[in-house]
């Protein structure tokens, strides 16, 4: 079992580790940049990114479900709150779990095993209580956290470990509705329907359980790379089908009722980047609108997918570890080595690109350079947050990719989250930080 899980070790270097953990890349050859070409939409709509109107997003029972909304917010953003949600970054925990919002207030689950739920407006910690015991790292997988609201109008979370361990947990009054125990680790996040909890498992086992009781109603195996990855990522629902991220560049699209996999599609690798790009796992959640599924690797690649039918409508060389954002008629990706792009939905042709710094310290010549990362697209108030590994969040116009402005917040562990007018931003050392 120790080899399986060899190449997370590798992930978390590029996702999780601190700043003095140094990557070779003396063996890397810089032939990226030149090699790819993009074809773009036409002159007039360039500066026209076609997005939705803005929406002032209430509740984020799954996370990053605010990825396809242009969420409202007021500019100049102006800090609001910061609290210590008592977790970090580091070579046991790679990743930190996603915080989801409902009904004005945010609930975290650390990498400890602490959920808290904290008051939107304030930040104040209303309740912090201990589900899992005994969590010393969370190496294996990240612990995940999603919710719904009962018939009664009663918020249940559902949590795992990241690990073995799955619980729903009755909000109203701080008590395990249920707790179920597997042979295998969880791999990736859980997405809740009305009646189902949707996940997955490092032996490659997809379940639907049920959310009342926590009994498996069907699984089905999907199989599994030996070489896949660290990953939060979860399934997504498209309508009566389910949108399954895979290892080693594989998708699947199945039935929501029975499980049947109705038709799986590979994403190539793109060997012109760096070999810890070469896995092809999708770490990256998928997009869904409209009967179309967009699926990002972070081997390169990103595609466009009839559901109904299986049939590519489109694919870039652009791919990367972050969930994109989707608005209107355009698709925000991150891509791999500092490329941003806003991508028309329809031909997958680009209205613009920016390039980033691939690597820090490049120009350094005392210490060693080391692949740069970035956090986002998060869209709001029809821009883009983007933040680099210093803690600056830069304010992207997302209809012509000109920056217009950036604060300071330091290096993020999550893409930034907008819920009521606000925007919150999850450290690598655990400060929850609301903006306004």
């Amino acid at each position: 079992m120790q080899s399986k899980f060899f190449p997370i070790i590798i992930l978390s270097l590029l996702l999780g580790c601190s700043s003095d953990k140094e990557i070779d890349t003396t063996k890397y050859v810089s032939v990226y940049e030149n090699s790819v070409s993009f074809n773009f939409v036409d002159e007039k709509d360039k500066n026209n990114s076609q997005l939705a109107a803005v929406t002032n997003i209430k509740n984020i029972y799954n996370p990053e479900d605010y990825q396809s909304s242009n969420a409202i917010i007021n500019f100049p953003l102006k800090k609001l709150w910061e609290i210590n949600t008592n977790q970090e970054i580091n070579d046991e925990n790679p990743l930190l779990p996603k915080p989801i919002f409902i009904l004005s207030n945010v609930y975290i689950l650390n990498n400890k095993g602490t959920l808290f739920k904290i008051n939107g407006s304030s930040g104040k910690v209303i309740w912090q209580k201990t589900v899992f015991e005994e969590l010393e790292n969370t190496v294996i997988g990240t612990p995940s956290l999603s919710a719904r609201l009962s018939q009664d109008k009663n918020i249940i979370l559902y949590l795992h470990n990241g690990f073995d361990e799955l619980v729903a947990f009755n909000e109203a009054n701080g008590t395990k509705i249920w707790s179920n125990k597997t042979n295998l680790p969880f791999r990736g996040g859980i997405t809740v329907s009305e009646n189902s909890l949707f996940l997955s498992d490092f032996e490659g086992n997809f379940y639907s359980i049920n959310n009342e009781n926590g009994k498996v109603k069907w699984s089905t195996f999907l199989g599994n790379d030996p070489d896949s990855i660290y990953t939060s990522a979860r399934p997504i629902l498209a309508d009566d089908k389910i949108i399954i991220p895979g290892t080693g560049g594989s998708f699947f699209v199945i039935s929501k009722d029975k499980g049947e996999v109705l038709w799986t599609e590979n994403i190539s690798s793109n060997k012109q980047l760096p070999k810890l790009f070469h896995s092809g796992d999708i770490i990256a959640n998928p997009i869904y609108d409209n009967k179309v599924g967009y699926i990002v690797s972070q081997s390169g690649v990103t595609a466009a997918f009839n559901i109904n039918t299986g049939e590519e409508l489109w694919n870039i060389p652009v791919g990367g570890f972050e969930t994109p954002s989707f608005s209107g008629e355009s698709l925000f990706i991150n891509g791999n080595m500092g490329l941003l792009v806003a991508v028309d939905t329809k031909t997958g042709n680009l209205r613009w690109k920016n390039q980033f710094p691939k690597y820090l310290n490049e120009d350094s010549y005392f210490v060693e350079k080391e692949l740069a990362l970035y956090k986002g697209p998060t869209l709001v108030n029809s821009h883009i947050l983007f933040s680099n590994q210093n803690g600056r969040i830069m304010i992207i116009d997302a209809n012509t990719g000109e920056e217009k402005d950036s604060i300071k917040v330091g290096r993020l562990a999550t893409s930034p989250m907008p819920a009521e007018k606000k925007v919150l931003f999850l450290t690598v050392n655990g400060k929850l930080i609301a903006y306004e």
